[in-house]
């Protein structure tokens, strides 16, 4: 009698929890669709553009909008000037423009303070900008121009080292060359130092002896004030023999001098064997501030003494450096177009245009743009210079060094073919004569050709001519032969 009374209790109490469960369950669900839905609404409206009153009364908030207006303004004026580009053609371009974005950032924003300064490598397997060689590593620091630094350097497995401080031009503000010097190692975990000084001296401290930077060995023959740099002082001898200098002692100390409108020092690694690489260690560390920032950061803070750029003024360098830098590569690639399969010089570049570009006097630069239908090559042709370190690299109109399915993007002066004093290199997507030097464009039709002299000894400029790849394999191997 009893147990047939409790099934039934039992069986009403195991229906009350299930559809008390399934009220839990159904209340969870309906919660967890709003809080999607809300979610989702939310994550809609944070993309959305505000209305610009918002930044108004910041220069901070300013600041920030104008870096956002930039990255949206050279996006809409890339697909503008070809409006029927493809997903993937606009794909490339910005990468491009976020790879030079995220340089920007971390080069002025976040290492972007004179008073407090980092190097910044600029390039990497996502960003490449301003003609970069496969073969070299750039650093960049912020400096002020009546500050004091010390940059220490110890080195890795580069060959060489140079060094440039730039200023602006007073009356483009392009940049140019202040002060340069060169290191070239004898061995890695070598130690030296760099004073950065605009301080003035007397002539013993502002001519520097060469053994400051190749070791005791070079003798003790003087580098007046603003010399490019020790080695370019001697590049005239046989500049094959700088990287058997000794170094001398461990520790080596040089000054360059900084202008009235010096802001960066830039380092360039170069590398002239493939592998490995180490890059060098490199730290900057203020000296003396200046007593202009002085008075600014009181303004600013109400604090002496509190170290700190301000965002505003970060941010616009910021700014300025990312329009600059995709525009002035759009007027160089637009203007090569005058002269496009040869290195004729067009008559629209000024020489000052190249300031965009931070131009070292380390190297003599040539090249020019290549339009190639297909079975075209361009033939480049020169005297092989008396160098340190020289090398062809194909880029496209970004100025970004392009490797095409896996194909190396540059040759070495020590993987180009020595004709008797004379080289020769075929530019195209299809192979040329055998025995001829090739670089592949890995199918691209369009593009640029960098040629960089490292410490040339005023080596003749290289010429480009177009030539057809005929299929028949009497008719290429005559036109090698007519070369």
């Amino acid at each position: 009698m009893t147990q047939e009374i409790s099934a039934p209790h039992a069986r009403t109490f195991m229906t009350r929890r299930l559809g008390r469960l399934a009220s839990v369950i159904a209340a969870i669900l309906i919660v967890a669709s709003v809080s999607y839905a809300l979610g989702t609404f939310n994550a809609r409206d944070t993309i959305s553009r505000p209305d610009m009153s918002w930044a108004l009364g910041s220069a901070a908030a300013i600041k920030i909008s104008d870096l956002s207006i930039s990255l949206e303004h050279a996006a809409n004026a890339i697909r503008e000037r070809n409006p029927k580009a493809s997903e993937a053609s606009l794909g490339k371009a910005y990468d491009y423009l976020g790879g030079l974005l995220a340089a920007s950032v971390e080069m002025h924003i976040a290492k972007g303070d004179p008073l407090q300064p980092e190097f910044t490598n600029w390039m990497s397997d996502y960003r490449k900008f301003l003609g970069d060689s496969p073969d070299a590593i750039y650093s960049t620091a912020p400096i002020e121009a009546d500050g004091e630094y010390e940059v220490a350097i110890t080195t890795g497995s580069a060959d060489y080292l140079g060094f440039v401080v730039y200023e602006r031009n007073p009356i483009i503000g392009w940049n140019r060359a202040a002060d340069s010097t060169s290191i070239v190692p004898d061995a890695e975990n070598s130690v030296f130092r760099i004073r950065l000084t605009s301080e003035s001296s007397d002539k013993t401290s502002q001519s520097k002896k060469l053994d400051t930077v190749l070791g005791e060995s070079a003798g003790s023959t003087e580098i007046s004030e603003g010399a490019e740099s020790a080695l370019s002082i001697l590049s005239h001898d046989d500049v094959s023999g700088f990287r058997m200098r000794n170094i001398g002692s461990n520790s080596q100390q040089a000054t360059l001098k900084l202008s009235a409108s010096s802001h960066l020092i830039m380092v360039r690694e170069y590398f002239f064997d493939s592998e490995p690489r180490q890059p060098s260690r490199l730290t900057i560390k203020r000296l003396r501030t200046s007593a202009t920032s002085i008075a600014g950061l009181i303004t600013q803070t109400g604090t002496p003494g509190q170290d700190a750029t301000s965002f505003e003024t970060r941010a616009e360098n910021a700014v300025n450096f990312f329009n600059q830098t995709w525009q002035g590569s759009l007027a160089l690639a637009d203007a090569l177009k005058e002269t496009t399969n040869s290195f004729d010089r067009p008559a629209t570049v000024s020489p000052d245009f190249v300031g965009i570009f931070y131009p070292t006097p380390d190297n003599d630069y040539h090249g020019g743009s290549f339009s190639l239908a297909p079975g075209d090559a361009l033939v480049v042709e020169g005297e092989v210079p008396v160098a340190a370190f020289w090398s062809i690299t194909l880029q496209d109109h970004w100025m970004q060094s392009i490797e095409s399915n896996g194909e190396p993007a540059s040759l070495k002066g020590s993987e180009i073919t020595n004709r008797q004093g004379n080289y020769r290199v075929w530019i195209s997507d299809t192979p040329p004569p055998e025995g001829e030097d090739w670089l592949n464009t890995g199918g691209a039709s369009e593009g640029l050709v960098a040629i960089r002299y490292l410490l040339s000894d005023q080596a003749p400029a290289p010429t480009a001519r177009l030539r057809t790849l005929n299929s028949g394999s009497n008719d290429t191997a005559q036109s090698a032969s007519e070369l």
